[in-house]
């Protein structure tokens, strides 16, 4: 082995043993030396406190103006008279009037409507019999017996006349499956629902209306 060979061989070996050594450590999950760890370990800032990089110096921020949360699309018909009659053309239920869908809706209807409505729909609930709550129509009136299931959609998401809005309590398939339950009391001699579930002779506008307040 010349002179040569012999001096690289020695300037390897000591690199090799220099790395060997630095990645060595008491604690066998240690990585050892970390080349930079900041570009993979970005430093966290505490919630609400001062950030510099921001004119108003807060960390916490709001979203992006026109952002949509993840999974979320908005309803997109608006909280208006017009609104409430285009509801009730455009917006038909996606849910079968099955047994299952039924037995949630009852569930729900038992836990945020009954109150007010009545066990049968027929608008005395506790707050209106004990309460002193002005009474809500009855389902099975002349005014809400054939009541289009998207009016009953766009009602329940913004509320209406005395009635609070349940956007908020409920997510857009828990609305869909208590307007199944209703239109049993609205019909309580008849079909579980007065409106047929969309078929293949929808419009798509229908169906792209339907995906929208699905995901609400």
């Amino acid at each position: 082995m010349n002179k040569n060979t012999l001096y690289l061989f020695s300037k390897v070996a000591a690199v090799m043993m220099s790395f060997y050594m630095v990645s060595c450590g008491s604690k066998s999950q240690s990585p050892g030396v970390e080349y930079m760890p900041d570009m993979y370990r970005t430093p966290a800032l505490e919630p609400y406190s001062g950030n510099t990089n921001y004119a108003d110096s807060m960390e916490a921020r709001k979203p992006a103006e026109g952002s949509i949360a993840r999974g979320y699309l908005p309803y997109g018909i608006p909280n208006s008279t017009e609104g409430y009659e285009m509801a009730g053309t455009l917006l038909k239920n996606p849910l079968p009037p099955n047994e299952d869908v039924l037995a949630d809706g009852k569930v729900i209807y038992t836990k945020y409507c009954v109150h007010c409505h009545g066990v049968e729909g027929a608008g005395d609930g506790p707050t209106v019999t004990a309460g002193g709550h002005p009474p809500p129509p009855a389902y099975n009136s002349a005014s809400l017996k054939n009541l289009p299931e998207g009016k009953m959609f766009h009602t329940i998401t913004y509320g209406k006349n005395l009635m609070g809005a349940h956007s908020s309590q409920l997510n857009a398939e828990e609305r869909w499956t208590v307007i199944r339950y209703v239109q049993t009391l609205q019909n309580p001699d008849g079909d579980a629902s007065t409106e047929s579930v969309s078929d293949s002779t929808a419009t798509e506008g229908d169906s792209m209306s339907d995906e929208t307040a699905m995901n609400n």
